[in-house]
């Protein structure tokens, strides 16, 4: 009887150690976190001054560069020359690969002449 009753003893010591120490662990990550958001708060100010007294160059070109797209995009014939363009391009990078396209879309049409 005298061992059991330290047994459990040992046991309800330990398990009271264990929920102690989960408990101070808890409270410690909440007074850790806490200062993040101001911190956050701080960063994102600093980085707005930043952007907004360094960076009109590269704004004032990005939104040259979206009005430029969006007429051209309006422009059925400047479509064209970008699309003849991009052709271009991927011959030069690719060479054979629009030949090898189109004869492949002749096979599936049925107008190959090597039948």
């Amino acid at each position: 009887m005298q061992r059991i009753l330290t047994a459990l003893g040992q046991v309800f010591r330990q398990s009271i150690l264990v929920v102690g120490l989960i408990s101070l662990l808890s409270l410690s990550n909440i007074f850790i976190f806490a200062s993040q958001p101001a911190y956050a708060a701080s960063q994102l100010a600093a980085q707005e001054v930043d952007s907004t007294s360094g960076n009109n160059a590269a704004i004032e070109l990005r939104e040259e560069s979206y009005e430029e797209a969006a007429e051209q995009a309006r422009d059925p014939q400047k479509q064209d020359e970008i699309y003849q363009e991009s052709v271009k391009a991927t011959n030069q990078s690719n060479p054979g690969l629009i030949e090898g396209a189109k004869e492949l879309v002749e096979k599936v049409i049925g107008n190959d002449d090597s039948k």
